[in-house]
């Protein structure tokens, strides 16, 4: 796997360009995107990127609705919604649980792309690549960054 990115990824809450604010609120996330390797040439990953998240305990929580966050995600590192394996992380020692959210496109008015979101356990496969990306990003040491929207 190639780490995109790994560290945490802040907001201040404020509006600063013409895109709405991940949340009216502050907050920060732990943050690891990883572009996965296939194992064949032949081979065409529907999901050749995953991008893991988790509370950092400091700020607004977006995990009721991480719309927003998965739009300045995708907008900041130049990666489409739907090639993206998003996982979100259990803060919680306990339970160590991984939550797939799947974003289904619900709709569209004037360039604005609107989304239904679920949750569910990862399956066999996924969990693989989960634990093999989680795996690195402990390992991984890259610089925080500073979302200013």
């Amino acid at each position: 796997m190639k780490t995109i990115f790994s560290g945490i990824y802040s907001w201040d809450g404020k509006k600063h360009d013409e895109r709405p604010p991940i949340a009216w609120f502050p907050g920060s996330y732990h943050l690891h995107i990883c572009e996965v390797e296939r194992g064949t040439k032949n081979v065409t990953l529907l999901k050749p990127y995953v991008c893991i998240y988790q509370e950092t305990g400091k700020g607004h929580s977006i995990s009721a609705d991480p719309e927003r966050f998965m739009q300045h995600i995708c907008h900041d590192f130049s990666l489409a919604v739907d090639r993206v394996l998003w996982v979100e992380r259990s803060r919680l020692p306990a339970s160590g649980d991984y939550q797939v959210i799947v974003f289904t496109k619900n709709g569209r008015l004037g360039g604005q792309d609107f989304y239904r979101i679920s949750k569910r356990s990862p399956i066999g496969a996924e969990q693989q690549v989960i634990e093999q990306a989680a795996a690195e990003s402990t390992a991984a040491g890259s610089p925080s960054i500073k979302q200013q929207a």
